[in-house]
């Protein structure tokens, strides 16, 4: 008898611990959203993957500490290559039961990603890759707040052909543009949509060149091919290190063209900046803002991007680039406008309250509105043409984000800068 009320004992014991175990369980889901962060923090994207993550940081930073927030917790990786793209993002998901995951810069680490993402239904927010196939095949858990690559060829195209042709006082059939880019998903994409928005506007290419960014270090060639051709506009397509390679070998070799115009990477991290000084001002860069008239943004964006500069500034000891505020702009969509209407990672819910959104041209601090179309593509992605000027990057065009005139068009001779 004693051995019988006593196994039940026991048992009374046990259900009610698992019981107050799952309880528990279902409260610490309820109050915490996990959240992967998956960027390239090692190898040769490490700069802009970890200005990618200090965005995000923030972002979840600002959201935890608002009263009642659902708080955010960050579930971070490394990918620098595609094979860790697919590794860890499965880790994430199998490991440690992560439903919605922030990534991934690169184009190629991000269609890997996704792959894995979407066959397993959880929902990969991509802050950065341009290449159109991410939101092109019709998947249903992938979202891309920023720009795709079709969209910088258009605005750079649109920004020579009412700025720059009058200043060079030529008609824009008569501005001779070449093509310089990078070997990959990005430098293809973008030159594609650029090639494709000048022969709509009736503008000349009169030459492409491409080089691998990771293993090209002399630029020697390419640079004495385009002093031959002697375009009015160079535009190139870039990351960090290519990117700084190019113009150092440029002034060694005494080439300058009219006008360089740069599609967001390479140009718009703030170690093109530091490492050039004067000689960077004058190049152009189309992208999201960076620096720009916050008269053109809502009141609460205008606050939100005050407040990203001064915690980012504070958190990390230096002030963000663009890909940095890309980053937290994106992140902060997410956190705030989603997960916490949502209260859940759960991907149909997130997905659902995703495409409910409706926000206007100048809701976040890069000066995107956001509306998603059906296969996750923001139609919202404003972009901007910016330039550098006395180690700023500052908003030229359009007028309602500038924050300054364009100046050096045509670009001076390298040893006549001021």
């Amino acid at each position: 008898m004693f051995g019988k009320r006593f196994t039940r004992l026991c048992l009374a014991i046990l259900l009610a611990t698992s019981f107050m175990a799952g309880c528990s369980s279902m409260a610490s889901e309820e109050d915490t959203l996990r959240v992967g962060v998956a960027f390239p923090v090692s190898g040769s994207l490490a700069k802009i993957g970890q200005a990618c993550t200090n965005g995000i940081e923030i972002a979840k930073d600002i959201v935890n500490e608002r009263p009642h927030a659902k708080k955010i917790e960050l579930v971070k990786v490394d990918i620098p290559d595609v094979t860790s793209a697919v590794n860890e993002v499965n880790r994430l998901i199998t490991m440690e039961n992560v439903k919605t995951i922030v990534g991934a810069y690169g184009s190629p680490l991000a269609m890997a990603a996704s792959e894995i993402t979407e066959r397993n239904k959880v929902i990969l927010w991509e802050v950065a890759a341009t290449d159109p196939r991410l939101t092109g095949r019709g998947y249903r858990y992938v979202f891309r707040p920023n720009p795709n690559a079709s969209s910088y060829g258009p605005a750079s195209i649109e920004f020579l052909e009412k700025v720059v042709s009058p200043k060079l006082g030529k008609k824009p059939s008569q501005l001779r543009i070449a093509l310089l880019h990078e070997d990959g998903d990005f430098g293809h994409g973008v030159s594609k949509a650029t090639r494709k928005a000048a022969q709509k506007a009736g503008m000349p290419i009169i030459g492409e060149l491409k080089y691998n960014a990771k293993t090209t270090n002399d630029m020697t060639s390419i640079i004495l091919q385009l002093k031959k051709w002697n375009p009015d506009v160079l535009d190139v397509v870039q990351y960090n290190n290519d990117a700084q390679l190019f113009l150092k070998q440029a002034k060694q070799l005494g080439y300058v063209p009219k006008v360089i115009i740069a599609n967001g990477a390479g140009q718009s991290t703030d170690n093109f900046g530091d490492a050039f000084g004067k000689d960077a001002d004058g190049v152009l860069d189309t992208s999201s803002a960076m620096l720009l008239n916050t008269h053109a943004l809502t009141p609460e964006a205008r606050q939100i991007n005050e407040e990203f500069f001064k915690r980012f500034q504070k958190k990390f000891g230096k002030k963000p680039d663009l890909i940095a505020k890309v980053a937290f702009s994106s992140a902060y969509i997410l956190f705030n406008e989603v997960l916490q209407k949502t209260g859940t990672t759960d991907p149909e819910k997130v997905r659902q309250q995703a495409l409910s959104l409706d926000l206007p041209i100048g809701s976040t601090p890069v000066g995107w509105g956001i509306h998603f179309d059906q296969n996750g593509q923001n139609t919202r992605a404003q972009m901007t043409v910016m330039q550098w000027q006395n180690g700023k990057l500052l908003a030229v065009y359009p007028e309602k984000f500038a924050l300054t005139k364009p100046i050096y068009i045509p670009l001076p001779k390298w040893n006549e800068r001021k």
